[in-house]
């Protein structure tokens, strides 16, 4: 069977100028009546849009604090069983000794909440998720020192607590499960473990910056006394790009880029920011996710191996972490097919 030209172009016409109904399924806005975004920077721009609040937020103000410091101040209108638990997620710019704290008040003088101050001092713009006990409170303090510039906003997100399964034999599941999907904080070990015939080592649990404008890698070394049937290697990473991951050489040889898996992109961690004479966004994920990278066994030797990661030259800088590696090695329960 076959089709004119003029035929073809009338289908596609069909099909590309279709009626919703013909199309699918119709366009609507998810409500989210207990989830709010906070722009703290609108609060110092006249120009700037302003959002309305959900009901349980009476307000967000900024005060000046003691010695210079900024306080956004956000205050709660107490619901029946609404809201007395809260995901707070605070987007800032992580400069040294410029880390916000976050304190929690009543109008009669108490502090029952605090934290902080947050962050590393790192250098790059990144965020920190807490659990807030907000029936107990009748207003939040974010405190940051100077202007306030640093921090760009917060995520506010109503909390329920729901009873989850889990394997006796390993690592409870997060205690918050983010509504964007990303995952929680690595937790290292100084011991190499082994199951099934899988060992699982920590290369480095500390915090190491990748800037392109340093010419700066990520490089490890660690010895192997046989080389595996195969091995991966997972650290968590801030300030990944989608369009520009993270390229992995193993003893010298490309492996590729890391795989990494992103959140909904609804998640306010998305930062944009354009570039002169291109076209679009470059984004960036200013939040810590987790990225991998598959090493085939006839890669790695016996004796001393590196691995090196790197990231493109005109991307900003990334933060890696918590890196370790799993060597898949025969065991009892291991299955395999062996080819005549």
């Amino acid at each position: 069977m076959s089709f004119s030209r003029t035929l073809i172009v009338r289908l596609l016409f069909a099909i590309l100028f279709a009626t919703p109904w013909v199309r699918g399924q119709e366009l609507k806005v998810q409500p989210t009546p207990f989830t709010t975004w906070l722009d703290f920077r609108a609060l110092t721009d006249a120009s700037a849009r302003k959002a309305g609040l959900p009901i349980w937020v009476e307000s967000v103000q900024r005060v000046s604090g003691v010695s210079g410091n900024s306080i956004y101040r956000i205050r709660f209108r107490h619901l029946a069983g609404l809201g007395d638990d809260l995901q707070l997620r605070l987007f800032f710019h992580d400069l040294p000794n410029a880390g916000p704290s976050i304190t929690g008040w009543t109008e009669t003088g108490s502090q029952p909440f605090v934290a902080g101050p947050l962050g590393q001092g790192l250098g790059v713009e990144t965020s920190e998720t807490l659990v807030v006990p907000a029936g107990a409170l009748d207003y939040l303090d974010v405190d940051v020192p100077g202007d306030g510039k640093t921090v760009r906003g917060a995520f506010i997100t109503a909390l329920r607590r729901e009873s989850v399964w889990h394997a006796l034999d390993f690592a409870a599941p997060e205690n918050l499960v983010d509504p964007f999907g990303a995952p929680g904080r690595t937790a290292t070990s100084e011991d190499d473990k082994l199951l099934y015939g899988r060992v699982r080592a920590t290369l480095d649990a500390e915090p190491l910056t990748l800037d392109p404008a340093r010419g700066t890698d990520a490089a490890y070394e660690f010895s192997l006394d046989t080389p595996p049937l195969l091995a991966a290697v997972t650290f968590e990473i801030l300030g990944a790009s989608p369009t520009a991951l993270p390229q992995a050489f193993i003893n010298g040889q490309p492996l590729g880029t890391a795989s990494i898996t992103f959140p909904d992109l609804a998640d306010p961690g998305f930062r944009g920011a354009s570039h002169p004479l291109e076209k679009g966004l470059r984004f960036r994920y200013t939040g810590w996710l987790r990225a991998q990278v598959i090493v085939p066994g006839p890669m790695l030797v016996g004796g001393l191996n590196n691995i090196v990661l790197r990231v493109a030259e005109d991307t900003n800088p990334i933060v890696i972490r918590a890196v370790e590696i799993e060597l898949k090695h025969p065991s009892a329960v291991f299955d395999y097919d062996f080819k005549p």
